[in-house]
């Protein structure tokens, strides 16, 4: 089974990913150790682009 990595978007086989990372009770499949250390150092950022949330700027 392929999935996305949430970092890149690269489809990736579940598994040969490089690694699993579990945050808030859910696993994340990375591709590379890249990917690892930018998702570790900023997970909400991908998140919201898997949950398919944006960014909402407010004007004022």
């Amino acid at each position: 089974m392929h999935i996305v990595d949430p970092v890149c978007g690269k489809h990736i086989n579940r598994n040969k990913a490089h690694m699993v990372v579990t945050y808030e009770g859910n696993e994340y499949y990375l591709c590379c150790p890249l990917c690892q250390a930018t998702f570790e150092r900023e997970p909400e950022k991908f998140l919201r682009r898997v949950r398919g949330e944006r960014k909402v700027r407010i004007r004022r």
